[in-house]
């Protein structure tokens, strides 16, 4: 099963990715006064929303359920893990929200949230490297 933790590395690697480039991707769409670049920008940031960072994050987080249902693993840093997995998930979806905000009013500055939340992704994202590159015994 090397292939599946690969495939579960590939597709972490890709929603994290996604995850960090996301809250400035939407920054950057408030930022201009051009009403044909908010339109083509927001269609650009659902697009890298719905086309590669959900897709991304359904496939890490059902093959990371496969690998550690099948090889039986439920220790405490395992919970840990999973807990800041599903604030990444929080974080996701709190992007989906400020894609729709800016396509309703893209002129809105949503500045604030967007470092929040990219402060927050990254927090989260070291946790989980951590929690699984150490697996500190709880």
């Amino acid at each position: 099963m090397p292939l599946l933790k690969l495939f579960h590395f590939v597709a972490l690697i890709c929603w994290c990715g996604a995850l960090l480039y996301l809250p400035a991707l939407i920054a950057a769409g408030t930022r201009s006064n051009d009403a044909l670049f908010y339109r083509d920008h927001a269609h650009l940031t659902r697009m890298v929303f719905t086309l590669v960072a959900t897709p991304a994050a359904l496939l890490a987080i059902g093959s990371g359920t496969v690998l550690f249902v099948r090889d039986g693993v439920f220790a405490p840093w395992l919970i840990l893990k999973l807990s800041a997995v599903a604030g990444m998930v929080l974080c996701h979806a709190l992007c989906g929200v400020l894609v729709l905000r800016i396509e309703r009013s893209p002129e809105r500055a949503i500045g604030r949230e967007c470092l929040a939340i990219g402060v927050l992704i990254t927090a989260l994202i070291a946790a989980a490297l951590w929690l699984v590159l150490a697996k500190p015994a709880l």
